[in-house]
């Protein structure tokens, strides 16, 4: 855990209220955690601010304010965290750019059919300095890979397959899944925004489907990687999920107080709760910020939104 610092940034939350899959509340004590002070929530109206601002207050055991909207929230804070619902991105984005502040802002960063104008918005925050990051967590369990596979450091990345396991059903579980599988590849391989995607294809676009796989190629000159997401609802946690890199598969374990480990089925390792490790990386870059890594975060989003839009927008009309 992150020293205490003597004057922690003060962190907004928009959408802080306990819902089946609200990361608010978890989020919210990662930060605190993290060495940051958590002092105020927006909510979908004012009821909703309040609530919400009574839930944290009791978890985290200090006063927490219900701001009057997103807007004024983005004004009382040194940065946003946006755990609302996709729809409600866009505005919380504006907010955090009006007030001239860093964003953690929940996947995806806006739905597929926005993604023209969120990569805007993506390239205004890095010309102005300001930090943004999308939520995806799962590139903070490779170094389980690491210890059970070091062998994959010295391969080409070909192969990349996850399993995830939505609350949704149909295009619900892939738009709400797909910036995970993405966010590992372009851990895994230096993608660009030069990279292309190739063959793209699913199992079932049905719109009460509980179970699907989406598949593609992506390539870069003359490097491929094919990428396939396996999708099975499950309503209720813990929700089963793995990972497989070149063949290699692991999948994941969690445990009383959510402690979370990796097995290929022989052997097992333990890993850091990933959304923390995501959020102590964030709470880092606040009291250290540069330029280039406030870049580099906002081209790594730029280029995932820009995938994913695609991939969306082919199965949606093919």
């Amino acid at each position: 855990m992150p020293a205490p610092c003597p004057n922690p940034p003060r962190i907004g939350i928009v959408g802080a209220g306990r819902t089946q899959q609200g990361l608010g509340p978890y989020l919210a004590a990662a930060f605190e955690e993290a060495g940051c002070r958590v002092t105020a929530v927006a909510g979908r109206d004012a009821h909703g601010a309040l609530r919400g601002a009574r839930q944290l207050a009791q978890q985290l055991g200090h006063a927490v304010d219900a701001a009057a909207s997103v807007a004024a929230l983005a004004r009382e804070v040194d940065a946003l965290v946006v755990a609302s619902p996709v729809p409600s991105h866009a505005t919380a984005l504006d907010a955090a750019l009006a007030a001239g502040i860093p964003c953690l802002c929940e996947k995806p960063l806006v739905g597929w059919r926005e993604a023209a104008a969120g990569r805007a918005r993506v390239q205004t925050f890095a010309a102005r300095g300001l930090l943004l990051v999308e939520n995806c967590q799962w590139p903070f369990v490779l170094s389980a890979f690491d210890e059970l596979f070091p062998q994959l450091r010295s391969e080409p990345v070909r192969q990349v397959a996850m399993g995830l396991s939505p609350v949704g059903r149909g295009p619900s579980m892939v738009e709400d899944s797909l910036s995970h599988v993405l966010s590992v590849v372009q851990a895994l391989v230096p993608w660009t925004g030069a990279a292309l995607l190739d063959r793209i294809r699913r199992t079932d676009g049905s719109p009460t489907a509980e179970h699907d796989v989406v598949q593609f190629t992506l390539r870069q000159g003359s490097d491929e990687c094919a990428v396939a997401l396996h999708l099975d609802r499950c309503p209720e946690p813990p929700r089963p999920a793995w990972l497989e890199v070149n063949g290699h598969r692991l999948d994941r374990r969690i445990g009383p107080g959510y402690t979370i480990e990796f097995t290929d089925g022989e052997r097992t390792v333990k890993t850091r709760d990933p959304l923390r490790e995501l959020v102590y990386r964030f709470a880092a870059f606040l009291t250290q910020p540069h330029r280039d890594r406030t870049q580099t975060c906002a081209d790594l989003v730029d280029t995932r939104l820009r995938l994913y839009a695609d991939v969306l927008r082919h199965l949606a009309e093919g």
